[in-house]
């Protein structure tokens, strides 16, 4: 929209400091470039002035002393500018009262000037005139300024030194016991002492004509520097992108299940020991006795005792191996649980880690997708405010900052 013959001024400060007043002083038209809504206090209006040029009329900042800044407003004036093809500013306003408890405020301006040339090669302070409002200079917006820039630019040099100061008091803003309406002095006096009428805006103009004698000789440039961010989807130049992000990332399992530990397995739960068969023959009589566990069970119901003709048994063998006597050992092993060969397959089906059975209660949660314990760290990442896993592909979803990368 500009060029270097033409004058761009972006004036900066709280509401009420004089930003609009002045914006006559320079001769704004009622012509505004691009659209301007319901109050000049609360939206950025760009000004045709006389002479050709532009005065950028922006929204107050916060007047609180919290270190919070203000990064609507901020992205709102650089959003501005953009859309209107702004790409230098040859003056920046700041207009400022003499409130020594307004540090806070006068910071997160002067680090706003000071992003103004973030990708330029120029001093934005060179090209500053701060406006006092009053007819007496104070040191607090210059010392915050000073703070920043080193801040930021990480240097101990003054980049304040080329910085001018206007102090301006309106006269017509005067009780009529102050001392400047009671002497009854001159125009030119009145300007020695910071006192200015508004009926005269030649005056003023002419003051800020002195002070930006250079400015339109070595201009801000105003460039576009694309950077993504790692918490979201934000793409753009940080002095324009979205006060929403994501907050900081957790770890987490996506998906649950409940299991036993380990591989199904066929097991014997108890020992195994040497035993016969269930059958006993009588060497005499050819006579075979059952000697289960079952049959004890009926004798003993039926006639009182075990086996009544057991102890008869001096001649005989065990019917599965000719042993003759009854107290021999076993002649083959088998398990306890299940009287099976020693060699069979296991007759209980357990987990080989856990040992419980199946159909037991599970005993551990793990994930579905990494297979370790829910209550270890996380395989994946989501956003600790929405949750989402697919959160730096979105937008963000709570105001806070981003977290771009630096090329």
């Amino acid at each position: 929209m500009n060029n270097l013959s033409q004058r761009c001024i972006l004036a900066v400060g709280n509401t009420g400091n004089g930003k609009s007043f002045t914006a006559t002083v320079f001769g704004a038209q009622n012509v505004i470039i691009g659209h301007s809504s319901k109050s000049q206090t609360d939206t950025i209006t760009i000004h045709k002035i006389k002479n050709g040029g532009f005065y950028i009329d922006t929204p107050g900042f916060d007047d609180s002393d919290e270190d919070k800044g203000d990064d609507d407003t901020v992205r709102s004036i650089f959003r501005k500018m953009f859309k209107e093809k702004i790409q230098k500013l040859t003056t920046i306003l700041w207009f400022v009262t003499p409130d020594v408890r307004a540090k806070g405020s006068y910071k997160r301006q002067a680090k706003f000037i000071e992003s103004l040339a973030e990708y330029c090669n120029g001093n934005v302070w060179e090209n500053t005139i701060i406006v006092t409002k009053g007819d007496t200079i104070q040191t607090g917006p210059r010392d915050a300024a000073r703070e920043i820039a080193k801040e930021i630019r990480r240097t101990q040099i003054d980049v304040l030194l080329k910085t001018a100061d206007f102090k301006i008091l309106l006269f017509e803003s005067l009780k009529p016991e102050s001392v400047y309406v009671k002497g009854n002095f001159t125009s030119e006096m009145l300007n020695e002492f910071g006192v200015f009428k508004g009926s005269e805006p030649d005056r003023i103009l002419a003051k800020y004509e002195s002070l930006m004698k250079y400015h339109l000789n070595y201009p801000i440039h105003l460039s576009l520097k694309i950077v993504k961010c790692s918490k979201c989807s934000e793409e753009n130049d940080r002095r324009l992108a979205s006060s929403m992000c994501h907050s900081g990332t957790e770890s987490f399992h996506p998906e649950t299940e409940c299991v036993h530990v380990g591989n199904v397995i066929d097991i014997h739960p108890s020992s195994h020991f040497k035993k016969h068969s269930s059958h006993y023959v009588d060497a005499r009589t050819q006579q075979v006795f059952d000697h289960s566990p079952q049959a004890w069970t009926v004798r003993v119901f039926s006639v009182g005792i075990v086996n009544p003709t057991c102890p008869e048994f001096v001649h005989g063998y065990w019917n599965c191996c000719g042993n003759g006597d009854v107290n021999s050992s076993g002649c083959k092993e088998v398990y306890r649980c299940c009287e099976k060969d020693l060699h069979s397959s296991g007759c209980q089906r357990i987990y080989d880690v856990c040992r419980h059975k199946i159909g037991e209660p599970t005993c551990l949660t793990i994930c579905r997708s990494c297979k370790k314990r829910s209550d270890t760290n996380g395989c994946k990442e989501r956003c600790n405010n929405c949750k989402d896993d697919n959160s730096r592909n979105k937008a963000g979803c709570i105001k806070t900052s981003h977290k771009f990368s630096v090329n």
